[in-house]
């Protein structure tokens, strides 16, 4: 009888845990986009105000970044500075690859970036400033939709593993 009440308080406990670990994925998104958010900000103010080379400003940009943009910068970082005969773009879409399938990343986030990337170096420091403009929107919009998600979907997911742990434990008990 011990070891039935026991085992039923783990899964609960286990289903519990579950719930909690996907709706931490919906707060998760929200501060990555607001990371990115602040990275763009970042290097927005190197390359439009003090004209700092590309490279560089991505470079002084990836010391604020944390969470799973982290890497994508400090990527390009990389393969900029040590193989020169790829261009911005190659090395951008390369380095998103690798958010392809991270859960804490939105498709829309994504596509956002793979834009963007298509874009920065390549005009005026005014269409650049214009473009920064345009997706620290863009990445508003999503982070307001993220924040939507996470009020519709979160406490469900939580009160969904609870529930889920009961009913298993009832049905084994």
């Amino acid at each position: 009888m011990l070891i039935k009440i026991i085992s039923s308080v783990l899964i609960i406990i286990c289903c519990s845990l579950l719930g909690i670990h996907m709706s931490y994925r919906y707060t998760q998104r929200i501060n990555n986009i607001r990371e990115l958010r602040n990275v763009l900000s970042h290097l927005e103010t190197e390359i439009v105000n003090y004209s700092t080379l590309l490279v560089h400003a991505i470079r002084n940009s990836s010391k604020y970044v944390k969470g799973d943009w982290k890497p994508f910068f400090d990527n390009i970082v990389e393969a900029l500075e040590n193989r020169m005969e790829y261009s911005l773009a190659e090395v951008w879409q390369e380095s998103l690859r690798a958010l392809e399938h991270n859960p804490n990343v939105d498709k829309a986030e994504y596509e956002i970036m793979q834009r963007f990337g298509l874009q920065l170096g390549s005009s005026d420091k005014v269409s650049q400033e214009k473009y920064f403009q345009l997706i620290q929107e863009q990445l508003k919009v999503e982070e307001n939709s993220a924040r939507e998600a996470r009020l519709k979907y979160s406490r469900m997911y939580y009160n969904l593993g609870i529930l889920l742990g009961l009913g298993i434990a009832i049905i084994l008990f």
